[in-house]
């Protein structure tokens, strides 16, 4: 179900850049970068989360840090859009915790996926044990990643947005 989107005026943008930033500045810290009182920090924090609008403050892991040093992307077409197909490959992926990424595409491919794995071999293991064993899929293509040239999750919430 899609939400609404709220109307965000220019402190609650400046609080949300800040927030993606860093989520464990202090509520001063981001009363400062947002413009606003610290008291209203939390109110402002509140009422983003209760629309919807940040869904979650966490911690981001340096997959390479964390010994996971493989990272490709996969391109999936489906045997065909049957209900069934698409609740089993729906299903695989929200059982794999190495997804990291899975959307719905317009185009030759019908999803495109972003694992991580510790290394090749493990990627490897996790094609052969869980990809290519779903019926549901007729068709992988995969692109092991070289370099990150670009990896970010802030969303571009200028105040012109």
């Amino acid at each position: 179900m899609k939400r609404e989107p709220i109307d965000l005026d220019h402190a609650d943008r400046r609080l949300l850049r800040a927030i993606q930033r860093d989520a464990s500045a202090s509520q001063a810290e981001l009363a400062e970068e947002a413009g606003v009182s610290p008291s209203l920090v939390s109110r402002r924090l509140s009422r983003l989360k209760e629309a919807g609008v940040l869904r979650a403050v966490v911690g981001l892991v340096d997959p390479e840090g964390a010994g996971l040093t493989c990272s490709a992307i996969i391109r999936v077409r489906l045997r065909d859009h049957a209900a069934a197909n698409v609740k089993a490959f729906k299903d695989l992926v929200a059982r794999m915790n190495e997804v990291t990424l899975c959307v719905m595409l317009t185009g030759e491919a019908d999803y495109l996926m972003k694992i991580v794995a510790r290394d090749l071999p493990h990627f490897q293991e996790i094609v052969q044990s869980k990809l290519l064993r779903c019926a549901a899929i007729a068709h992988m293509e995969s692109s092991i990643v070289l370099e990150h040239l670009k990896n970010t999750t802030e969303l571009p919430l200028d105040d012109a947005s």
